[in-house]
């Protein structure tokens, strides 16, 4: 775990300075300086190329971190294993690229009454897709050589860099909405370069084909494998956005102060405020994106202790870190929200339904990453395809049937998160014999509970600043100290340790 612990401490240094960008964009330029619909398009088209990237891997992102452990050798370049990935994605690319070009006349006539702004620019999509594909391939790559904080730096603080850079200029009107989406479309394909020349720094861009055995010994596997990952990872990505995709297409049409409002207006502010529930998954990434190369390792040794160990270690402090965040943003929801026009407002109950399906992903913390690269593999794309069912009836249901609206379609992706970690876990302990929880975790979200309910009864102080201020103090004290007093995680008592040393404190109760 300290390899973990170190690595996972400096990614997640860069996730926040990364927020603190991602805040200024989301929350003070965007919704300020573009229409709620623009918000809506400029993050469905994320969305979407995610979504694109994942059918384009051919799941060898997923093969990159159970098989590279079998090839690693610098001096034998790898065995040729960064360039037989690149050449798999680039023809998955050509493919998907293929039929997302082919199925425009049923987006068109799906979402040009609800969503005109996504068919105006949906070309736009695909060198989106190009480069998410390739970014997401070399991020595996450098995860699996351990080498995670650069890449991740590129792309937490030196795409929203320059990001604030594209929305300043589009403020300033010194560009219109048309030169600001290809703008925006240009840096966020920037950041795939910007990976793969840091590769090359490193000397480890190997992309001269290498025909060796131990290509030829593993393919059949990988291959196997790449087919399971490539329909599980589209599938989760599915799972993931098409909550948004699904506003846009079924909430379109209404008239809202005398105005016929786009689908595009809901996307803008139901994914403002899904933001802020990847705020709570800082942490996650930072400790999946250190540990994931391990898992992989201690398959390869055989070594459940060792996994079994990380696999609690990692979820007493996801469950700290994930219950502290959200009650710092749920606490300040109405201060934060007044630096946005008022219509964002509306999605507060869409971030604490989200919120809840978040905690309990990052609650079972490691399940996914043990289940797709042990040799039960296989059995994940089971549950992907039903939940990919569940999720679209959920969404339908609820937005349209029950008419919940975008509430509908937080309680239906929150049911969604749940109800697939919790197959994921019992899944692992029946075949493993392992599971993350510790009776002390029972403990820390009691006390997360109560002082979610004391939050109600805190008056709200003078102006918006000293309010969250005073607020966020009283919280963090409140939920923290006891967490930290009485040694619920010892993790995060040493994490505690090791930053109040650096500045010269030490607190012996927490040693």
């Amino acid at each position: 775990m300290g390899i973990v612990q170190k690595a996972g401490f400096r990614l997640t240094i860069v996730s926040y300075i990364g927020l603190l960008l991602g805040y200024v964009n989301k929350v003070l330029l965007f919704p300020n300086f573009l229409s709620t619909d623009e918000v809506g398009l400029t993050n469905i088209m994320i969305n979407i190329a995610v979504i694109y990237a994942q059918f384009s891997a051919m799941g060898f992102n997923g093969v990159m971190l159970r098989f590279f452990p079998f090839f690693r050798d610098k001096e034998k370049k790898h065995h040729g294993f960064l360039y037989w990935s690149m050449l798999m994605i680039s023809a998955g690319f050509l493919l998907t690229t293929i039929a997302f070009v082919a199925l425009r006349p049923l987006v068109m006539r799906k979402y040009t009454e609800h969503a005109k702004l996504l068919v105006d620019y949906y070309y736009y999509i695909i060198p989106l897709g190009l480069a998410t594909v390739f970014f997401q391939l070399f991020d595996s790559y450098l995860r699996s050589l351990l080498k995670t904080v650069v890449s991740s730096f590129i792309n937490e603080v030196v795409l929203r860099l320059m990001t604030t850079l594209s929305i300043t200029l589009y403020a300033l009107k010194l560009i219109d909405f048309g030169q600001f989406v290809t703008l925006y479309v240009g840096i966020n394909c920037s950041v795939a370069v910007f990976v793969i020349i840091y590769t090359a720094w490193l000397g480890h861009l190997f992309v001269k084909p290498r025909i060796h055995q131990r290509v030829k010994r593993f393919s059949r596997h990988m291959f196997v494998f790449g087919f399971i990952s490539i329909l599980g990872s589209a599938g989760n990505s599915l799972i993931a956005n098409i909550d948004s995709l699904m506003i846009a297409g079924l909430m379109g049409g209404q008239i809202i102060n005398g105005k016929l409002v786009d689908g595009m207006y809901y996307v803008g502010i139901y994914s403002t405020v899904f933001f802020f529930t990847t705020v709570m998954l800082i942490p996650y990434r930072s400790i999946l994106k250190i540990a994931s190369p391990l898992v992989a390792e201690n398959w390869k040794k055989r070594d459940m202790t060792a996994m079994e160990k990380l696999y609690k270690q990692s979820t007493a402090v996801l469950l700290v870190l994930g219950i502290w965040v959200f009650l710092g943003i749920w606490s300040n929801f109405d201060n934060v929200f007044s630096f946005m026009p008022p219509q964002f407002a509306s999605g507060k109950y869409v971030f604490l339904y989200l919120s809840l399906g978040r905690l309990f992903d990052m609650s079972t913390s490691l399940n996914g990453t043990i289940t797709i690269t042990s040799k039960k593999y296989k059995y994940d794309l089971f549950f992907t395809f039903f939940l990919i069912a569940f999720t679209m009836i959920a969404n339908y249901v609820f937005i349209r049937v029950y008419g919940m609206g975008m509430n509908g379609a937080a309680i239906a992706t929150s049911m969604t998160m749940i109800l697939f970690n919790i197959l994921r876990l019992l899944f692992v302990q029946h075949f493993f014999k392992i599971q993350p929880f510790v009776i002390n975790n029972l403990w820390v979200l009691l006390i997360g509970v109560g002082t979610f309910f004391l939050n109600s009864f805190l008056p709200v102080m003078g102006n918006v600043y000293s309010d969250m201020l005073i607020r966020s103090v009283l919280i963090t004290a409140v939920f923290l100290g006891p967490v930290l007093y009485f040694k619920l995680t010892p993790e995060m008592n040493g994490f505690a340790v090791k930053y109040l040393k650096t500045i010269g404190v030490r607190l012996s109760f927490l040693e």
